[in-house]
């Protein structure tokens, strides 16, 4: 056992960082449980898995400037993807890829996202420098890591601390879906960020590269988006308790390069409270509610 939790940590030694961010609402693993439960009889559900997480490719853009609308264009302006209909596996990935939107997708659950406009009335051209909204995020997750950060001094003194806090929260429900609801979670997106087929990366550049700059952009983001959540699901498919050493060594990784020095214990211990606030707060009671409220959606491709 011990050598299975050695093995764990050294493929997680390849993290670079695994993008806490107010722009990641739920976490992968939550995405996949949600997107197998609003289409459980869709037969690819490698693809299908792969769509629910791939708009989260945007948050990996190394240079915005190729991609500068990334978050936009994927979250909110191409919520369906203009996939050819007798193409079954872009189909499959377009599926999958509708269910994660911040507007009535996975993503409005976890968020709450709400937005007021002055002299925007849509995001047809992501220009947002154009539009005078007013953000408010006040959904589950963003609630949950308010609280979090309320407990450890090291979250409260840090200026990353809430996001630090949302990135616990999220992979908490990650941690609890796995070991309550579906075990096989971490395998199921191992085998979807691994397997996923390359007319998923095609649909992807002809839906959003406008260019060669856009398009280098891309699958260059979608490369390291891959290896991330590889990493990730690696650590999620460990039994328990190496599961929670590895996540917790990959905490650290993710703290350091946002500045923030903390222990492996500390990390565990940060996990464990975040597990508490989320079991105390019926986290299953909104990832229901992002599971009803995506399959009754009239706009649901189906």
């Amino acid at each position: 056992m011990r050598k299975l939790f050695t093995l764990g940590i050294l493929l997680l030694l390849g993290v670079v960082a695994l993008g806490p961010s107010q722009g990641q609402a739920f976490n992968s693993a939550t995405h996949i449980y949600i997107v197998e439960w609003v289409f459980p009889f869709t037969p690819d559900k490698i693809n299908l898995y792969y769509g629910s997480i791939a708009p989260d490719v945007a948050l990996y853009v190394e240079y915005p400037e190729n991609w500068p609308h990334a978050f936009c264009e994927t979250h909110y302006k191409f919520i369906k993807l203009p996939y050819p209909w007798w193409n079954l596996t872009q189909k499959a990935f377009a599926k999958g890829w509708q269910t994660h939107n911040e507007i009535w997708g996975a993503d409005f659950y976890a968020h709450g996202t709400f937005f007021t406009y002055d002299s925007c009335v849509s995001f047809e051209d992501c220009d947002q420098d154009n539009c005078d909204k007013y953000w408010n995020y006040n959904g589950y997750v963003n609630v949950q890591a308010g609280t979090l950060q309320k407990e450890f001094e090291i979250l409260k003194s840090s200026a990353l601390g809430f996001e630090l806090a949302h990135f616990a929260i999220e992979v908490a429900i990650d941690v609890l879906l796995v070991r309550y609801q579906d075990p096989s979670l971490g395998l199921k997106l191992l085998s979807a960020a691994k397997y996923r087929s390359q007319k998923d990366l095609d649909l992807m550049v002809s839906t959003f590269a406008k260019d060669q700059e856009t398009t280098e952009a891309l699958k260059a983001a979608e490369d390291t988006f891959r290896g991330l959540v590889i990493d990730y699901a690696t650590a999620l498919s460990l039994p328990d308790p190496f599961r929670m050493f590895a996540i917790s060594e990959l905490g650290v990784q993710v703290a350091e390069q946002m500045g923030v020095t903390v222990t492996a214990y500390e990390v565990w211990e940060i996990l464990r409270v975040a597990m508490f606030l989320c079991q105390n707060s019926n986290y299953m009671e909104v990832v229901q509610s992002a599971i009803e409220g995506i399959r009754t959606n009239p706009d649901l491709i189906r």
